[in-house]
């Protein structure tokens, strides 16, 4: 998110969170050729000495339900790999871009700021989409002050995801926790670079998870207290073992202590595409969809020559089985499918008039969104 003007998801309330009053612009993004050579192999940032607190400090700790004496030796083992992250825009690109205002010809570049973390030793680095959407040029800094120029290897708008590159074999980098098993209530920290502070530091709970807010098919937020601000868009969010749970990416705007933070498997999940191709390719059945009362979901619309179609999918059909999986809503069925490359042949359990059937639909790659507004339910 930039300084300048705050990304709104389809809800008015939300707001990304980028740093108002943008620093620096963005960079139009091009593939990397050396796209894919990050290795996966997750290793403490940094090696930290723990420091054993005294007993009086830990038992007070203890009593006040603290969930530790103090998070300073986890926080100075994850800050070597979180960067702050500098984007600059030319005019000629803000039309469309995140800044969405008319600037006159001649005026100096705009600049934003945000947030994001290293993946891999070789420099992968993530952040969110709308951080570095249309920028010119991008830069990251490490809380040692260390500065490099940043490349865009690959982005997905749909769940506002953007990986970077930039030299060196021998960065630190953080590993991705399982986000399906951490559970409300569970402790987080956030670290970022809000309103452009530089390297900060929060702590709070998960508040929910699956919680849709309007931006699109993939939602499926995690909710934490952390304190997130403009200039935290694209940071981690950690769990007390020190592994990403969540890429944070909003605000509500009237809200206090409500942010979301995309879920690391649904990022670790995009990652080969986006290393490899530049993009994510999402499975697509072409159908419209809608929640059935007792479970499983109703095919309320069949588009002509879809995958849905080819394979003898029909409106009125009950959807209850995907690949040998309990289909629960449209939105899970939804996320199941685009998880899925095109392609893919998936095996679906439906009901027609009370009969089970079995359908094998080969699935073709989901159309741009605008596409689909005008088709109704396209999923």
């Amino acid at each position: 998110m930039s300084r300048l003007s705050p990304l709104v998801f389809a809800l008015a309330a939300l707001t990304a969170c980028a740093a108002p009053e943008a620093k620096t612009p963005t960079l139009t993004p091009t593939a990397n050729p050396h796209a894919g050579q990050a290795t996966q192999t997750p290793v403490p940032a940094v090696p930290a000495a723990p420091s054993a607190p005294s007993p009086v400090v830990a038992a007070n700790a203890q009593a006040l339900g603290l969930p530790a004496p103090s998070l300073a030796p986890l926080v100075k083992r994850l800050s070597p790999a979180v960067v702050s992250i500098d984007v600059e825009q030319s005019p000629e690109s803000l039309g469309s871009g995140m800044f969405g205002r008319s600037i006159p010809p001649g005026h100096p570049a705009l600049q934003g700021q945000g947030s994001g973390f290293v993946i891999s030793a070789d420099g992968a680095i993530l952040t969110n989409h709308h951080v570095v959407k249309d920028a010119a040029s991008v830069s990251v800094t490490f809380a040692g002050g260390e500065t490099f120029p940043a490349k865009l290897v690959g982005w997905d708008e749909r769940t506002d995801v953007a990986l970077l590159d930039i030299e060196g074999d021998a960065h630190p980098f953080l590993e991705f926790a399982d986000s399906d098993a951490i559970e409300v209530g569970d402790w987080v920290v956030a670290i970022g670079n809000p309103y452009g502070l530089g390297h900060t530091v929060t702590a709070g709970i998960v508040s929910g998870k699956g919680r849709s807010l309007g931006a699109g098919p993939y939602d499926d937020f995690l909710q934490t207290d952390a304190a997130i601000n403009p200039g935290n868009s694209g940071g981690p969010l950690f769990d007390l073992e020190g592994r990403v749970v969540g890429v944070n990416t909003a605000i509500l705007n009237s809200a206090n202590g409500i942010g979301f933070a995309i879920p690391s498997n649904m990022v670790s999940d995009m990652l080969g595409q986006l290393q490899s191709e530049g993009r994510v390719a999402r499975g697509w059945m072409g159908v419209g969809l809608g929640d059935a009362q007792d479970g499983g979901v109703i095919v309320a619309e069949v588009f002509a020559d879809t995958p849905a179609g080819k394979a003898g999918l029909k409106p009125g059909d009950l959807v209850t089985q995907l690949n040998g999986v309990a289909v629960v809503d449209s939105r899970s069925l939804v996320r199941a499918i685009g998880s899925l490359p095109p392609g893919e042949v998936v095996k679906l359990i439906v009901q027609r008039g009370g009969v089970p059937q079995e359908l094998s639909v080969t699935l073709a790659e989901r159309p741009p969104e605008p596409s689909l507004s005008r088709a109704p339910g396209g999923r």
